[in-house]
C-alpha cells in the first residue's frame, strides 16, 4: 500500500476524530469527499500502476502522483475557509492533478483505441476524475452550474471520485483476479464492468436531461455495482491473505446495502416523493459506499495483489 494512501488515511481519521471536538468544521458530505483525495485516489493509482506496469504509464500520471498528497492537503485547508476566492485557489492544485490524470486517460485512448477491459477501465476512470475535480472547484467557488445548488454540487464531485474513478478500478481488479473464467461467466462479468463504467456518466447526464433517464441510469449503477459485489464474493475464496478476504467481503456487503438504498432513492425521486431524504442518503448510502465498498475494496484488492506479486517473486 502506498505511503501516500497510508498518510492520507491517518490524516482523514484525525479529521474525523477532531470534528466532534469542533477542531475541524466538516459536515458528513465534506468528510466523505476528503476520503477520496486522501485515500481512494492514491490507492486506485497504486493498483493501476501494478496492473498496467510503471513503464506503460506516461509522464502526466507520474507527475500527478507526486502532486497528489500536497494537492489533497490543500483541499483540507480550503474547507477551513468559506466559499470564495481563497477556498477556490486552494483546490486549484487538485484540478491540475485531475487534469494530468485526464490527459493520461486521453493519451491512452488515442494510443490504444480503447481495446480490452484493462485499457477501458483505465481510460474511463482517468477521464471521470477531472470532471469530479472541476465540480469541486465549482463547489468551493460557490457556483451553481446548470442551476444545481449545494449540496448537489459537492455531491457531484463525490460521485465522480468514487463511482467514476474508483469503481472501474475495482472492476479491473476483479476481472484480473481470474482471467480464465469460463466464457459465459466472462461475458456476464464484461457486461457488469461495462455498466460500472457507463453508469456514472449516464447518471450525471440524467440529472440534466430529466427524471426518466436519471431513474434508468441510477438503476444501471445499482445493478452493475450489485453485480460487481457478487463477483467479489465469487472470487474472494481464491484470494489471499485472509485480511484481503475480509476487506473484500466487507466491500461486497457494503455495496449491496448502499445500492439498495440508491435504488429506493431513485424510485422515490421519480414521482418526486423521496422515500429516503438527501441527508439520510449522505449518512447511510454515502458512508457504506465510500468507506465500505470503495475504500475497503481497494484495500482488499491491493493486499491481494501484493500477496500474488510476492508469490511470483515480483519486486514491485
Amino acid at each position: 500500500m502506498s505511503r501516500s494512501a497510508i498518510a492520507g488515511g491517518v490524516i482523514w481519521i484525525g479529521l474525523i476524530a477532531a470534528t466532534p471536538l469542533h477542531w475541524a468544521r466538516l459536515n458528513t458530505i465534506e468528510s466523505l469527499f476528503l476520503l477520496g483525495p486522501l485515500v481512494v485516489v492514491p490507492l486506485g493509482l497504486g493498483l493501476y500502476f501494478r496492473f498496467t506496469g510503471k513503464m506503460q504509464l506516461g509522464i502526466p500520471v507520474r507527475l500527478a502522483r507526486k502532486l497528489q498528497l500536497p494537492a489533497a492537503l490543500c483541499i483540507i485547508a480550503s474547507f477551513w475557509f468559506p466559499q470564495g476566492i481563497v477556498a477556490t485557489i486552494l483546490v486549484l492544485p487538485w484540478l491540475i492533478f485531475g487534469s494530468l490524470i485526464g490527459l493520461q486517460g486521453l493519451l491512452t485512448l488515442i494510443q490504444r483505441k480503447f481495446a480490452g477491459l484493462r485499457t477501458g477501465c483505465l481510460v474511463v476512470s482517468f477521464l471521470y476524475l477531472p470532471i469530479g475535480c472541476a465540480w469541486l472547484v465549482a463547489s468551493r467557488l460557490g457556483l451553481n452550474p446548470m442551476g444545481f445548488q449545494e449540496p448537489i454540487v459537492l455531491l457531484t464531485a463525490v460521485h465522480f471520485h468514487f463511482a467514476g474513478f474508483a469503481a472501474p478500478v475495482l472492476a479491473l481488479a476483479t476481472g484480473l483476479a481470474d482471467e480464465k473464467r469460463n466464457p459465459i461467466l466472462q461475458k456476464m462479468f464484461s457486461t457488469i464492468a461495462t455498466g460500472v463504467m457507463a453508469g456514472p456518466g449516464l447518471l450525471a447526464i440524467g440529472f440534466v436531461i430529466g427524471p426518466h433517464l436519471k431513474l434508468i441510469a441510477a438503476v444501471l449503477v445499482a445493478c452493475s455495482e450489485i453485480g460487481l459485489a457478487f463477483c467479489f464474493l465469487a472470487e474472494v475464496r481464491k484470494v489471499r491473505p485472509w485480511l484481503a478476504q475480509m476487506f473484500i467481503t466487507i466491500s461486497a456487503v457494503s455495496v449491496l446495502f448502499a445500492m439498495v438504498l440508491a435504488g429506493i432513492w431513485a424510485i422515490g425521486e421519480f414521482p418526486l416523493q423521496p422515500f429516503v431524504h438527501l441527508d439520510e442518503m449522505a449518512k447511510l448510502h454515502g458512508t457504506a459506499n465510500a468507506l465500505g465498498f470503495v475504500t475497503c475494496g481497494l484495500v482488499g484488492w491491493t493486499l491481494a495483489d501484493r500477496h500474488m506479486a510476492r508469490l511470483k517473486g515480483d519486486p514491485q
